[in-house]
């Protein structure tokens, strides 16, 4: 995650749509990369921590939170490989970066716009090494090749439509939050969910290899936003699930729509994303399995812990927390 990965509140609850990439402030940081705070020793590997440090131009902090964050998930939130070779570069440690990057690169998980234009100190100590010529020629080539095999009329729709989303959610919570001021989000949402059940039901869901990182990304907010389809949302977290082993959504995509689904099947959710509003209309964590086990399972779908999580959903609703 402007994406700041976008603010993305459902009339239902408040879930990764805010955060996240709030929780990333997903941080798109592809807009990232400017980022605040202090890193605690005591804090486990997670992307805000690595952002603090960052923030306080705690390099180091910052690069070591990103390799423990990767070597426990495997897979970063969106752009966080960029994030991981900047807090490197950033700390002296140059040639760890670029190599870093070269093994990255291929994956296809380097924003080229970055590496052609953000001015951060990390990247710009990069530019000024003799072997950048060469990776920034492979990271266009690598950029052509995935151009060329993504359905790009397919991705344009899928943004558009969040887009769409995202403006009706806005404009919802601007007026109030009130259940009056979701008239018209309703329509969006079952317009969006009927075009993407064609979608699925003719290509399967479309991934990052298929759309690309933003499309995937919303494609994920139109299908988080399908409540009124709980059965579609059910097969689509099937197909995630699939998709998951191979890197082609995001592991926190994955677990946003897992808790989704389980409470709209009546059980407790299993990441403590999705919250309510009680009587008091005070914001209330919904029924969560294993409450101890929690921020470990957070952990390892690439979310912050609950402590932070729950700052955030203030900070974004102005509401209590119960």
């Amino acid at each position: 995650m402007a994406n700041l990965r976008a603010l993305r509140p459902s009339n239902a609850s408040p879930g990764k749509e805010l955060q996240m990439r709030i929780a990333y402030v997903r941080i798109c940081i592809g807009v990232a990369l400017g980022w605040a705070g202090a890193l605690h020793a005591e804090v486990a590997p997670n992307i805000v921590a690595a952002l603090d440090a960052y923030d306080a131009k705690d390099y180091a902090g910052c690069a070591k939170v990103m390799e423990a964050l990767q070597r426990s998930s495997g897979d970063l939130p969106n752009n966080g490989e960029g994030l991981r070779a900047e807090c490197l570069a950033a700390a002296g440690r140059t040639d760890e970066a670029m190599h870093y990057l070269e093994e990255e690169i291929p994956r296809g998980r380097i924003s080229i716009d970055d590496l052609r234009n953000k001015d951060r100190p990390g990247l710009n100590r990069l530019r000024k090494m003799r072997q950048w010529p060469a990776l920034l020629a492979k990271a266009e080539r690598v950029n052509a090749q995935q151009q060329a095999t993504l359905n790009l009329q397919l991705r344009q729709e899928l943004l558009a439509r969040m887009e769409k989303d995202q403006q009706v959610r806005y404009a919802a919570i601007a007026a109030g939050g009130k259940p009056a001021d979701w008239a018209t989000v309703t329509p969006v949402d079952r317009a969006n969910t009927a075009w993407l059940k064609q979608v699925v039901a003719a290509q399967g869901w479309p991934g990052r290899r298929l759309v690309g990182e933003d499309g995937a990304n919303a494609a994920w907010v139109l299908v988080q936003h399908a409540d009124a389809d709980p059965a579609f949302q059910a097969q689509v977290l099937a197909l995630m699930e699939t998709a998951l082993a191979t890197q082609d959504v995001a592991p926190d995509d994955v677990a946003l729509l897992t808790d989704r689904v389980l409470l709209a099947q009546g059980k407790p959710q299993r990441y403590g994303t999705q919250f309510h509003r009680d009587a008091d209309d005070r914001m209330a964590l919904q029924p969560t399995e294993d409450e101890a086990g929690l921020d470990a399972r957070r952990l390892r779908m690439g979310l912050p812990p609950m402590d932070q999580y729950k700052k955030m959903l203030q900070d974004i609703y102005h509401a209590p927390l119960r």
